[in-house]
């Protein structure tokens, strides 16, 4: 697909940041300070933003245990960054929460010189969401505290940026993506089979609905732009 880097705080109906148990997608703990949610966790992070470009949840209690899990779910892994990739950091020995959980983002770019800009949050951080620029120093600029471990790449799911306008009785990949974008903001709930029906029709309406555009049913330069910019 081509990869839309996220360098801003998602929006809050996005429900890729948002707990199951707040009626959102998101398996993962965020940290919560009073009556509001917020996703300052960089596991809660990283589990959503994966999910929103791959639709695919990586499971991990601690950070520095998701290159063991996501090896055992198949993914490959490795030390040179691409677009969508987990970035990990171990804090201690691997496995053992007690002297740390290590650390995790997402790669949003890869810069012609070699180096990234990362996406991440921190359970104990001020503000749920920043950007990082990050060279590679054999620890691609990480505090000492911490080891870099590798990198988690993204699977292929089949899903296809559109480079078309999306109408009913498309069918193709970029409409996996349609359906599974419109499942991110809630709109759609039915199975992801890249076929464009009367189900994401009426997804799409309701999109389209919500966030005043064109209510044409037709998935065109505006609704993309919404879709991946909230």
């Amino acid at each position: 697909m081509n990869f839309v880097p996220r360098l801003y705080e998602p929006t809050a109906e996005n429900l890729c940041y948002k707990s199951i148990s707040e009626g959102g997608l998101n398996p993962g703990v965020p940290r919560k300070e009073g009556s509001k949610l917020y996703f300052a966790n960089c596991v809660f992070w990283v589990l959503g933003r994966f999910y929103e470009l791959f639709g695919i949840w990586l499971s991990s209690t601690n950070a520095e245990n998701f290159i063991v899990e996501a090896t055992k779910r198949g993914l490959k892994t490795g030390n040179a960054p691409k677009p969508g990739a987990v970035i990990v950091w171990a804090k201690g020995e691997i496995g053992n929460g007690a002297d740390g959980a290590g650390h995790v983002g997402i790669v949003e770019q890869v810069n012609p010189d070699g180096s990234i800009v990362t996406s991440e949050s921190g359970w104990s951080a001020a503000k749920p969401f920043w950007t990082s620029a990050r060279k590679d120093d054999g620890n691609w600029g990480q505090s000492a505290t911490y080891r870099f471990i590798g990198f988690i790449y993204p699977p292929t799911v089949g899903f296809a940026f559109p480079a078309r306008p999306l109408k009913r009785t498309c069918v193709g990949a970029d409409v996996k993506w349609l359906q599974h974008m419109l499942r991110c903001f809630g709109c759609y709930t039915e199975k992801i089979d890249g076929s464009f029906g009367r189900q994401t029709l009426k997804a799409l309406l309701l999109f389209q609905y919500e966030h005043s555009l064109a209510i044409d049913g037709v998935c065109g330069p505006a609704t993309r732009a919404a879709l991946t910019s909230l």
